[in-house]
């Protein structure tokens, strides 16, 4: 299971400071040992990965407001993903559901998400932190965002789930627990986030204003991390330039800004003959 957040940051800070230690006897092999340290701790790489619808909406804010990540939104909902705008858009599960929704089974959601891990490991492949949101309780976001979770353990990648719990009175909390613990069981950060908690401001807010407060909330999320993780690099590479007789900083090195791209899984060759007589 991942460890907390404050572990997390607490082992980034102490990492650090033990940069202070080094020593320089050679001015030329300094400088290029710091000039291959300066690619590996280039900007890292970033990545939000929407799962199912409401992962899918967040993401598709996401991209208009925040140039410094890439998106990915994955759904079984072919109408639904045709309609947000993301870097890259994965359609998986068109050979089951038939381009609808999982029907709110989120063992729909998981066996689509399961026959499409290759196309998703290469959706998501190079990147050095990914954000996975779904909304859980559902079908496709309950039962994909796991395995999203668990290909991004397995590339080594640090992950930060956001799962956002279901209002107590639509029923699905039960549901809702279950996507929880697996999720929590591959991500390697969790941060819980409660549909209940905005019954407050709906007094205030009409519920469509306090929604987005949710999506608002993920968004700070990412924006701290990414922050967070720039700053440190800064840092670091500020404490080792300082060894070195003459070096330039590296430009930060941004994602890419690709065209959205839609990946149909289950028309990928790797999957082979998986259909409705499948599951």
């Amino acid at each position: 299971m991942g460890e907390t957040l404050d572990e997390g940051l607490l082992s980034i800070a102490a990492a650090n400071g033990g940069q202070k230690g080094m020593t320089a006897e050679d001015g030329s092999r300094t400088e290029e040992i710091l000039n291959s340290l300066g690619v590996s701790l280039g900007e890292p790489t970033i990545a939000v990965v929407g799962c199912g619808g409401a992962g899918s909406n967040i993401v598709h804010g996401m991209y208009w407001k925040h140039n410094r990540v890439e998106t990915v939104a994955i759904n079984t909902d072919e109408d639904h993903l045709k309609k947000v705008d993301a870097h890259r858009k994965v359609l998986i599960g068109k050979d089951v559901s038939f381009g609808k929704d999982a029907g709110g089974y989120p063992e729909v959601g998981e066996h689509c998400a399961e026959k499409a891990r290759e196309v998703i490991r290469e959706a998501i492949r190079g990147y050095d932190i990914i954000f996975v949101v779904a909304g859980m309780g559902g079908g496709t976001g309950t039962g994909v965002a796991p395995v999203v979770a668990s290909v991004a353990k397995e590339s080594n990648a640090v992950s930060f789930a956001l799962p956002i719990m279901p209002f107590d009175h639509e029923g699905r909390t039960e549901a809702a627990m279950e996507g929880l613990a697996k999720l929590k069981d591959n991500a390697s950060f969790t941060i819980v986030l409660d549909n209940n908690k905005l019954c407050g401001l709906a007094d205030e807010l009409p519920m469509s204003e306090a929604l987005k407060v949710m999506d608002r909330s993920v968004m700070k999320i990412v924006e701290s991390v990414s922050n967070h993780t720039s700053s440190y690099v800064s840092t670091l590479m500020e404490d080792v330039v300082g060894y070195a007789d003459t070096f330039e900083e590296p430009a930060a090195v941004m994602p890419p800004q690709m065209p959205e791209q839609l990946i149909h899984a289950d028309l990928n060759p790797m999957l082979g003959g998986f259909g409705p007589g499948s599951f």
